[in-house]
């Protein structure tokens, strides 16, 4: 027969809250979470339960005027986030009025590519003024990209039951892991042929014009929404 003290220590132990296993690495405190919330670092080996709970390490954010940044990005909260091969890459939130989608500028993240490096923001401001100051608006749709968000993107591209079973490169492999990648809003398709259809994209001729200008270039040529940021003096695309 069960006491009523023994009730009662059973009840207590159902509804007690369950508090998060801490971590360490290297001197570094965490918490045992599932690597897709942790916007930190994540290590592995450090805690149980499924692969996917890693011990998440919180980055402390510094002052951007800092970390090098220029215009409109100066005094912005630099925080580090880890990309491709786990390395971390110090970012800083995309401004709304430089976002396709503004509202995107207050999520996680881990829930929107809404980041970019401090050296490209500080690129891109630059550029982005230029173009303002000639009548044109160029805007991003998609920066710096985690290596979950950048599964998830695999995964729809090759399952095809999600985000349209848009092409996505392989996580790892993307540039967007990298922090030197963004997609513009150029707004004419894709390119099948040596040159893209382009001409009545306003954004997209001024950034043929002046891009390189400001160290942004085009990689993907199957992309003409997608530039990346190599640093001042870089050629123009060929297939541009």
């Amino acid at each position: 027969m069960v006491s009523l003290y023994t009730s009662i220590i059973l009840i207590v132990g159902l509804v007690a809250p369950i508090i998060a296993q801490s971590c360490s690495d290297n001197g570094a405190a965490g918490t045992c979470k599932d690597a897709s919330t942790c916007t930190g670092r994540t290590v592995s080996g450090l805690c149980p339960g499924a692969s996917n709970i890693k011990c998440c390490i919180a980055t402390a954010a510094s002052a951007g005027s800092s970390a090098g940044l220029c215009g409109g990005y100066t005094g912005a909260i630099v925080s580090s986030i880890a990309g491709n091969d786990n390395v971390m890459y110090s970012v800083v939130k995309i401004k709304a009025e430089h976002l396709t989608t503004p509202s995107s500028a207050s999520l996680a993240p881990t829930a929107s590519d809404n980041t970019m490096t401090t050296s490209t923001a500080c690129a891109f401001d630059t550029m982005a003024t230029a173009a303002k100051n000639a009548g044109v608006s160029v805007k991003i749709s998609s920066g710096f990209r985690t290596i979950a968000r950048q599964e998830y993107f695999w995964n729809c591209y090759q399952t095809k039951s999600c985000n349209n079973g848009n092409l996505a490169a392989r996580p790892g492999s993307s540039n967007h892991g990298k922090g030197i990648a963004l997609d513009i809003n150029t707004d004419c398709g894709g390119q099948t042929g040596a040159k893209p259809n382009c001409g009545g994209s306003a954004v997209y001729q001024w950034l043929y014009n002046n891009a390189h200008n400001y160290g942004f270039t085009r990689t993907v040529q199957s992309e003409p929404w997608h530039w990346e940021f190599r640093g001042i003096g870089v050629a123009r695309a060929t297939f541009a």
